[in-house]
């Protein structure tokens, strides 16, 4: 047992010696490997630069801020718990690292002068003097749609359409406007300008370009025919005299028919009017003033 631990042992040692010549002056360098270990680290990417927002719709602001890499999150910049929709103004913003908040009006609602300011809306302008191409631009300014924007004559018979307007916007002045200047100008707030084409505007709205168009207007009675007085005085019989105060209105009466018919004839009472005269009046053949007016039966000409 002794000797087979000495041959174990002389094994061994050969084994070592053998390691160790290896070693040696002559032996060739071995190649040495150098095993580091290294520890994972995460590391998040600064987002892009942004420019404001500030004046954009909440929606277009949101998506561009989501674009560059940041959280967002919006309030109301107005007083109230209204959630803003994308449709809102951005009116103030604070950017983080990686985030942004925007506090947003109501669309059309101007921005307060701090954030969670009460709610204001831009005013209508007074555009009474201007011709109708400029009223509509300034009214456009404070968010009236022209869709929203009608027209009508500053007069009772004069006739003023859209079409009329559109083919020649500055021939017509604003004489009225309406809703008046100084109110608020809402989304969807309707307008209307009461136009004359060119000349002046009268004192109000819905009189008559031509008096005599009016169907209270009373004419004033022609000046009596020459030497008229003289021979109803001289007559002096009470027969001339009856005559002459029976048939007053008539015999003051120039003879003329304001309007005709197309084939040149004095209108007569119950005689059907137009369309063009409904609300006007004139003489009839006797020198009676009658009108056109809507009835039971139609459009007719009548005495009062």
């Amino acid at each position: 047992m002794i000797r087979g631990r000495f041959i174990a042992f002389g094994v061994f040692g050969a084994f070592v010696l053998g390691a160790c010549s290896d070693g040696g002056a002559g032996a060739e360098p071995k190649e040495t490997v150098t095993v580091t270990a290294t520890a994972t680290a995460t590391v998040t990417a600064e987002p892009e630069r942004i420019s404001s927002q500030r004046g954009e719709a909440l929606q277009a602001a949101r998506k561009a801020a989501e674009d560059a890499g940041y959280e967002v999150s919006a309030h109301n910049a107005n007083k109230g718990d209204a959630e803003p929709s994308g449709k809102w103004k951005v009116c103030f913003e604070e950017i983080g690292y990686g985030t942004v908040d925007y506090g947003a009006v109501r669309e059309g609602a101007l921005c307060p002068k701090k954030d969670g300011g009460p709610l204001a809306w831009p005013r209508i302008p007074d555009v009474t003097g201007k011709v109708h191409a400029k009223a509509v631009e300034a009214l456009a300014e404070v968010g009236v749609d022209e869709d929203d924007i009608g027209v009508e004559s500053a007069y009772k018979d004069v006739s003023i359409s859209a079409a009329d307007v559109e083919e020649d916007p500055d021939g017509y002045k604003v004489c009225f406007q309406s809703p008046a200047a100084g109110k608020d100008a809402k989304p969807g707030t309707e307008a209307k300008l009461t136009l004359v084409e060119g000349g002046s505007c009268p004192s109000g709205k819905g009189t008559y370009k031509d008096r005599k168009n009016d169907p209270d207007y009373t004419p004033p009675p022609p000046p009596a025919a020459s030497g008229s007085t003289g021979g109803s005085g001289s007559t002096g019989g009470s027969g001339s005299s009856g005559g002459s105060g029976g048939s007053g209105g008539a015999a003051q009466w120039n003879g003329q028919c304001e309007l005709t018919s197309p084939a040149g004839n004095c209108y007569q009472a119950g005689q059907f009017c137009a369309n063009k005269h409904l609300g006007m009046q004139t003489h009839n053949s006797a020198g009676r003033i009658i009108y056109c007016k809507q009835r039971a039966d139609g459009q007719r000409w009548n005495y009062s």
